[in-house]
């Protein structure tokens, strides 16, 4: 407990350096709404409920055939895009542009459906990410779980509930396949009683059958190694306003406020290019998470949650789990605490080179945090080796020179004094 108090009170004795990130969470808000007039008329009295549930962004709806511009001087137009379904195999968007949107920092939420085609640039795409829609007239079908023509849906079907908390749905659209890409995650998963066929080809075969059980995904994201986010649902129905969210980066947004290392004993010399073999290091990390548009501390709950530090070289050297601190503020001049403060207390390893503190944090659903600082491990200097007399193991060495050098002038007093010659009897 002292040993906490002590590094806490270091930690706001400290100078805060934060990251270059904006201190305000910012609002990104302009998204770009494509869609095919002959299959989803936003303008006409059956729009869709989803323009509801983006009230709160500048949306631009545009229709596949009008001329639309995703860049403007290799800059990205909008922060957002949404492809609704196409009734073209051709379309005004390539491939390479919608890689080169995310790429930049763009979020995108493609819609598919079973009823019609996926235009070749954006299968095409996807399939880059790793994600495999089913073919045209293909669809998800659960004989045990179908009421009315639709498959019903319920929280047993969700994967990850950091995204979607709750679902009870009525669903009729395409099913995906996913690659084994780390970045890749489902959301919303078929039933093991489902699979997605076409219905129109007769009796269900192996090679008319696109999937089998829990193995079909109806919602997937991806969140690239730039935090950029991509969404891809099967039907219109599960566009809900936490998937927007969280696509759109108002959920899930984690932010590294500060990282400092120091020595234990010299707390005020933050963030040292060189550490000696064997001292003592402190490490310490402050994580914010956007809620509400505000920054609030980041507490990992669980231990699948957990920040952890890396110190290696080629390998990691130690590999620690970070403890928690508390809340505290990101900056020293400010009273909101709006940061979470972890660290680790740890003996640089005997071994000298070139070292790095990495913080390397992929979770499920939300921002990738990753930050590493090389520093210098130098070996002992030659005054700074232990003292003959400072080493216990070395006294009884140290006590075997003494009384050799000691026996050696006793036995130079006895030869001389002690041992000497009677000459007078010697001369007889």
């Amino acid at each position: 407990m002292f040993h906490q108090l002590y590094i806490l009170l270091a930690f706001f004795y400290t100078i805060v350096n934060c990251i270059a990130v904006s201190d305000s969470p910012g609002d990104f808000s302009q998204v770009l709404v494509l869609h095919d007039l002959k299959l989803n008329d936003f303008g006409g009295e059956g729009s869709s409920s989803v323009l509801e549930q983006l009230s709160s962004f500048d949306l631009k709806l545009a229709t596949y055939d009008s001329n639309f511009t995703l860049f403007y001087e290799d800059q990205p137009r909008y922060d957002h895009l949404i492809l609704f379904p196409s009734s073209k195999k051709a379309l005004g968007l390539s491939q390479q542009d919608l890689m080169r949107f995310i790429e930049v920092g763009g979020n995108l939420v493609v819609v598919g459906v079973s009823s019609s085609v996926v235009a070749d640039s954006v299968r095409v795409f996807l399939n880059e990410l790793g994600i495999y829609p089913s073919p045209k007239n293909f669809e998800l079908i659960d004989h045990f779980n179908t009421v009315d023509g639709e498959v019903e849906l319920t929280e047993k079907n969700l994967v990850n509930n950091k995204i979607i908390t709750s679902l009870n749905a009525k669903y009729h659209g395409a099913a995906a396949l996913v690659s084994n890409n780390d970045l890749i995650f489902p959301i919303i998963r078929g039933s093991p009683t489902s699979f997605t066929a076409n219905p129109q080809q007769g009796p269900v075969a192996e090679d008319t059958t696109w999937t089998f059980g829990e193995q079909g995904f109806l919602a997937v994201g991806l969140q690239t190694l730039s935090n950029s986010r991509v969404s891809w649902v099967g039907s219109e129905s599960l566009l809900v306003e936490e998937l927007f969210n969280w696509t759109f980066q108002r959920t899930g947004v984690l932010k590294l406020q500060f990282v400092q290392h120091y020595k234990n004993e010299e707390p005020t010399k933050i963030n040292p290019t060189l550490y000696r073999i064997k001292d003592q290091a402190i490490y310490t990390v402050g994580v914010s998470e956007l809620v509400d548009g505000k920054w609030v501390p980041f507490e990992a709950k669980t231990e699948d949650d957990q920040l952890q530090l890396s110190f290696k070289m080629l390998d990691p050297y130690q590999r620690l789990n970070l403890q928690p601190l508390g809340p505290v503020a990101s900056n020293e001049d400010s009273d909101v605490l709006d940061t979470f403060a972890y660290y680790t207390n740890f003996t640089i390893p005997d071994h000298h080179g070139m070292f790095t503190f990495e913080l390397d944090y992929k979770r499920v659903g939300v921002s990738f945090l990753e930050d590493k600082r090389v520093v210098t491990v130098r070996h002992l200097a030659n005054d700074e080796y232990k003292r003959s007399w400072d080493i216990t193991n070395a006294w009884v060495y140290m006590a075997s020179a003494a009384l050799v050098v000691l026996a050696w002038l006793l036995f130079v007093v006895n030869y001389i004094y002690v041992g000497s010659v009677n000459v007078a009897k010697k001369n007889v």
